[in-house]
C-alpha cells in the first residue's frame, strides 16, 4: 500500500538465557480508506483497490465487488461467481509461488534465471484471459516443469528429493529439532468462515478501531495457509516443518484445479468467496486469499456512495501484538548465529503483506 502511511511492521524480539521471553509488535499504520472515500462514488473505491494493496488486489476487488452486491441486493450469476472463485485461487496460487520462490533463491543464487523465468509465467497464467488454450496449456506445462525443479510433485506427494524444497525442508527440521519451534499454545485457534459473522458485525459496529486490533472474545487466532490445512487435518500446533509442508500442499493442491479447469467450485475451497447483506445498503463479504481471510464490510447512503467502508486483512490477525507470530516465538531456546536466519524463516512464514523488521533486545551473541 501507498498514500505515505507506515508501510512495515516492526518484531522486537527480548531474548534472556539465550531464550526469546518476549516479543514486540509495532505493526503498521493502514490508511483510513473509509474516510478517504466517504462520498464518494463505491466505484472509485473499487478502481483505487490495485493502486492501494500491490498484493492479493485481485481478492480486494472481489471481496468489495461481492460487499457492494449485498450492500445493494443484488446477487452475482453463477457464471461470475465462478469467474471470481477462480480469479481468488489463482491469485492464491501465484501469491504463494512467489513466496515460496523468493525463499529458495535465499541460499541458491543460481536458481535467479529459472526462477525469474517461472515467476514471468505465473504473471502471464494470472491474465491468461482472451489467450488461446493452447497458450494456456504453454504457460501451465512451463509452470509445472518449474514446479518438479522447484522439488513440487503431484497432491500428497513428498517433496522431490535432491530439489531446493528439499534443502529447506531439511533446514526446518533442524530448527524445529534444535530451537523448540513446537510450543505454541493452541487454544486460540484458528480463523474460519465460521467467524464471518462476529467479524462482520464488529466491521459495521466498530469500524476501523476494530480491525486494527481485532480478537474474537479474547481470542485472536490464526488465518492463512497453516490455518486451512489445520482446519482441514484437525492439526493443533505447527513448527518450520509443518509451515512448510502445508504450504507445498496447498500449491501443488490448487496448481492440479486450475490445471483441470474443475467446474465445480466446492473442490478446491467451499469459503473461497462468501457475501452477507446485512439490510437496507448494507453488506459485508469475506475472500479466502493467500495470506487468510480477508474481510470488507460497507455502508451505502441513499444516493449509492460510500457512507462507511472497513477491511480487515489477515495480516492483523497474524502479527498482532497478542497474535500467533508472538505466541510461535516466545519461549523458543537459541543456538547461536544461526538463529537469526530461522526466526526471519518462522516470520516469514507468516507471509504478512507488508515488509518487516526484526529487531533483537539483549541478544549479543546471536
Amino acid at each position: 500500500m501507498t498514500l505515505g502511511f507506515r508501510n512495515r511492521i516492526d518484531v522486537t524480539l527480548s531474548v534472556a538465557d539465550r531464550r526469546i521471553t518476549g516479543v514486540d509488535i509495532q505493526p503498521r499504520t493502514r490508511p483510513p480508506l473509509g474516510r478517504l472515500f466517504a462520498g464518494k462514488p463505491a466505484e472509485m473505491l473499487l478502481a483505487a483497490l490495485p493502486r492501494l494493496f500491490s498484493l492479493c488486489a485481485g481478492a480486494h476487488q472481489v471481496a468489495l465487488l461481492s460487499a457492494l452486491e449485498a450492500a445493494r441486493g443484488e446477487q452475482a450469476k453463477p457464471s461470475t461467481r465462478h469467474r471470481r472463485i477462480e480469479a481468488v485461487l489463482t491469485e492464491r496460487f501465484a501469491e504463494l509461488m512467489r513466496g515460496l520462490l523468493i525463499a529458495s533463491m535465499a541460499d541458491n543464487r543460481s536458481a535467479a534465471q529459472p526462477v525469474q523465468r517461472l515467476l514471468q509465467a505465473i504473471a502471464a497464467l494470472q491474465t491468461h484471459s482472451g489467450v488461446s488454450q493452447q497458450s494456456r496449456a504453454a504457460t501451465l506445462s512451463q509452470i509445472k516443469t518449474g514446479m518438479v525443479a522447484l522439488g513440487i510433485g503431484l497432491p500428497g506427494e513428498p517433496v522431490l528429493p535432491g530439489t531446493p524444497l528439499a534443502s529447506m525442508m531439511d533446514a526446518a527440521r533442524k530448527a524445529a529439532d534444535d530451537g523448540g519451534w513446537r510450543h505454541m499454545p493452541a487454544e486460540h485457534g484458528i480463523l474460519s468462515a465460521a467467524d464471518d459473522g462476529a467479524i462482520v458485525a464488529q466491521l459495521i459496529d466498530v469500524g476501523s478501531a476494530f480491525a486494527e486490533a481485532p480478537e474474537l472474545d479474547g481470542r485472536v487466532p490464526e488465518t492463512g495457509v497453516w490455518a486451512r490445512y489445520a482446519e482441514r487435518h484437525q492439526l493443533a500446533s505447527a513448527g518450520p516443518v509443518e509451515r512448510l509442508s502445508a504450504k507445498i500442499a496447498e500449491i501443488a493442491e490448487l496448481f492440479r484445479w486450475i490445471e483441470t479447469g474443475e467446474a465445480e467450485d466446492q473442490a478446491a475451497d467451499p469459503h473461497a468467496v462468501a457475501s452477507y447483506a446485512l439490510g437496507s445498503r448494507r453488506g459485508a463479504a469475506a475472500v479466502e486469499c493467500a495470506r487468510g481471510r480477508l474481510h470488507h464490510a460497507i455502508d451505502l447512503d441513499a444516493h449509492g456512495a460510500v457512507s462507511r467502508f472497513a477491511y480487515l486483512a489477515p495480516t492483523e490477525w497474524n502479527f498482532h501484538p497478542r497474535g500467533p507470530v508472538v505466541r510461535s516465538l516466545t519461549g523458543v531456546a537459541l543456538r547461536g548465529t544461526v538463529d537469526r536466519q530461522a526466526i526471519h524463516t518462522m516470520v516469514g512464514s507468516f507471509d504478512p503483506c507488508v515488509g518487516y523488521h526484526l529487531a533483537f533486545r539483549g541478544m549479543a551473541d546471536a
